[in-house]
């Protein structure tokens, strides 16, 4: 009898599938542990990156603290989202950030937008400026407008849109500022 087909879940698939170049000999020594342990090549590579990733600091021991391994901070640095898995690597690890991770998290920091919050007596306007990194100091990020926005971050870590573009969909991408009322005294 045939094995019924498996529902997928409305998250996505289980795993994901990518390209893998091997040396000819590696690839031949891998089926034959592949086999030893009854595994499919791919199951045993799977195994085997778990393992070597148990190996790989990314803290090494200071002052007390014991060494962190990939495996270690894995929990820290998932999610779900990838909007929220740079925030969480950008925090944790910034020197881990590729390329285009640095130039998303610049123009986080960088990209300041202003909004009407009202007037004063003068008719002067009264600017408040918001970033997805609100809080320079502690880098307080802005998740929901990040989330909003994120597929055009990465068009300008690709080159595909400008800083101005970039700009007008951070400024879109904020829930609008209540208007206030002009100061008394």
């Amino acid at each position: 009898m045939a094995e019924p087909m498996r529902k997928r879940k409305a998250s996505g698939p289980r795993t994901e599938v990518f390209g893998l170049r091997l040396d000819p000999k590696l690839k031949y020594l891998a089926e034959l542990a592949a086999r030893k342990q009854r595994r499919s090549l791919a199951n045993f590579l799977e195994w085997s990156l778990e393992h070597a990733l148990k190996e790989v600091p990314l803290r090494e021991a200071v002052e007390g603290q014991p060494a962190r391994s990939v495996v270690d901070e894995g929990a820290k640095l998932w999610d779900l989202d990838p909007p929220l898995r740079l925030v969480k690597l950008a925090k944790n690890y910034p020197d881990l950030l590729t390329y285009e991770e640095q130039i998303i998290w610049k123009a986080m920091e960088e990209i300041r937008v202003s909004a009407f919050s009202g007037f004063n007596r003068d008719r002067e306007e009264i600017i408040k400026v918001r970033a997805l990194i609100a809080d320079d100091k502690n880098k307080t990020v802005e998740l929901e407008a990040l989330k909003r926005c994120w597929s055009m971050l990465e068009a300008f870590a690709r080159g595909d849109i400008s800083e101005a573009s970039l700009k007008r969909e951070i400024q879109n991408s904020f829930e609008p500022l209540p208007v206030g009322r002009p100061p008394h005294g």
